[in-house]
């Protein structure tokens, strides 16, 4: 059976805000290695555990999950990336995909790092369906877009863990808490990411396993609560009305979900807030879009 070791990438002194995950079998996995800002971290991890990774999954291209992968291909040179057909071109040239995250919310691209050009030989793509021996377990790749075009989610067999990436929300793990939230920048589909879920639902996964943040039992419960939530959201935006800005949409949304109304009275209340503003903006513009229903 493989092991699953979780390495805390947050930027800066964060804690519990993202996560990779390293999978040490016959092979060594590393899924979401994280931004490039936060590369120190998860270099010293693994030096710390003595492996060196054979095998390298991005979720989708984010700044926040792919962001270190061109840095672990030049220093482990064995190593290869698997990503989504689509974010191939975004992995081996990032330099439109920081410009557009620059355009959209300059903060988080500056907080997550530019990530370096990755050598093409070197990044495969990753067919839905596609499976990828590591020793005594395999990794399966699923295609679950909503949050991303090129999102794909994780399933190491038997195991059961299932990587969602952000595919079915978050569970942000900040001053005792365990909050989840949907994770829904624009464009998002929110069609397309109900669908996602049902996927990865169907295939009854033991425990879930968000980037952000951690693993947890009880994968049915997680899936679940990332379908109910994120309509339960969708709805509540829409009858607050097309008017209303970002700060009456946290009023909305906290007064439905107090506990992440708790976590923006919390010390980590910038990143909660960054993170809960592009997740409104896209769940407003898929309303303003007609994506829903």
């Amino acid at each position: 059976m493989a092991e699953v070791r979780v390495i805390d990438v947050s930027p800066y002194d964060l804690r519990g805000y993202i996560s990779s995950f390293v999978i040490i079998d016959e092979k060594v996995a590393v899924v979401d290695p994280g931004p490039e800002s936060s590369y120190s971290k998860l270099k010293e991890s693994l030096e710390g555990l003595g492996v060196r990774p054979d095998l390298i999954f991005v979720t989708h291209v984010h700044l926040d999950h792919a962001g270190a992968a061109a840095h672990l291909l030049a220093d482990y040179n064995r190593s290869v990336v698997y990503v989504h057909p689509r974010g191939v071109p975004h992995v081996v040239d990032p330099s439109k995909l920081y410009a557009a995250a620059l355009e959209l919310t300059p903060l988080l691209p500056q907080t997550y790092g530019r990530p370096l050009n990755a050598d093409p030989r070197r990044v495969v793509q990753a067919e839905d369906g596609l499976v990828v021996n590591l020793g005594s377990s395999s990794i399966r790749v699923l295609h679950t877009p909503g949050h991303a075009s090129h999102h794909m989610s994780l399933v190491l067999e038997p195991e059961g863990v299932l990587f969602t990436g952000d595919s079915a929300g978050v569970i942000f793990n900040f001053g005792g808490l365990e909050v989840p939230m949907p994770t829904s920048p624009p464009p998002f589909k929110p069609k397309m990411y109900l669908e996602s879920v049902a996927k990865m639902e169907r295939l009854s996964p033991r425990r879930f396993a968000p980037t952000h943040f951690g693993v947890h039992d009880d994968a049915p419960r997680w899936l679940k609560l990332a379908r109910e939530q994120v309509v339960r959201w969708l709805e509540a935006i829409r009858s607050a009305g097309p008017s209303s800005d970002i700060q009456a949409l946290e009023n909305v949304i906290g007064s439905i979900e107090p506990s992440v109304a708790q976590l923006l009275k919390g010390s980590e209340a910038f990143a909660v807030r960054g993170f809960l503003d592009t997740t409104i903006m896209g769940l407003k513009d898929a309303l303003e879009r007609g994506e829903w229903p």
